[in-house]
């Protein structure tokens, strides 16, 4: 009992912690279009979420429970479809304590994950949701060495959303799925080790 009512308490500190990233294109006919995607806070304004969210926007914005912060990017892997925007904004005070650390060690097949973001917010409404499953394998698309099979749902608007473990500690980060008419429920998630060498990289964070 204890330690479930522990892992309850840190699901809901980190939802309470939790940012929804609204990002703002321009198209290549030069007009407007939004996009959404989740993000999460790590440290100092820095956020992470996924490369494929901010690639050629031209403005950020992040949304949160205090209020609305312009946002930059400041380090990127293309190849794992990792981005960390800074909120650049002189409104913002800070992100208080984060309430969850990032796992390096690798998660074991069947180990029970979640994850909290915002996805199809025009059809399924702007608060935070929770879903939950399990690591499917230890690789991901045809082999993929960088991502997990996940059974947890996503849909468009999770990317770049947390993996967490029974711990509640970030163990992944939730990236694409596959066509519902290809395969059911087979949904992927980045490794924590690529984004942590990502922020050895190019970011000093001490």
């Amino acid at each position: 009992i204890s330690l479930s009512n522990n892992i309850k308490t840190t699901k809901l500190k980190c939802m309470k912690k939790f940012f929804f990233l609204m990002f703002f294109f321009m198209s290549a006919m030069l007009h407007a279009e939004n996009w959404t995607g989740t993000g999460w806070a790590l440290k100092d304004g820095y956020v992470v979420t996924n490369f494929h969210c901010v690639d050629g926007a031209t403005n950020i914005v992040v949304k949160s429970h205090q209020g609305d912060y312009s946002a930059k990017v400041v380090a990127t892997d293309e190849s794992s479809d990792l981005a960390i925007i800074r909120i650049n904004d002189a409104a913002f005070s800070g992100f208080g304590e984060v309430p969850y650390s990032i796992e390096r060690k690798q998660c074991e097949v069947g180990e029970s994950i979640w994850t909290i973001g915002y996805p199809m917010m025009d059809i399924m409404g702007e608060e935070v949701k929770f879903t939950d499953g399990k690591i499917s394998a230890k690789t991901g698309y045809k082999g993929d060495l960088s991502t997990y099979q996940i059974t947890v749902p996503i849909q468009p608007g999770n990317s770049g959303g947390p993996l967490f473990n029974e711990s509640g500690n970030i163990v992944g980060i939730t990236s694409s799925g596959l066509n519902k008419q290809v395969a059911d429920n087979v949904n992927y998630a980045i490794k924590t080790s690529y984004l942590l060498n990502l922020i050895e990289s190019a970011l000093s964070l001490d």
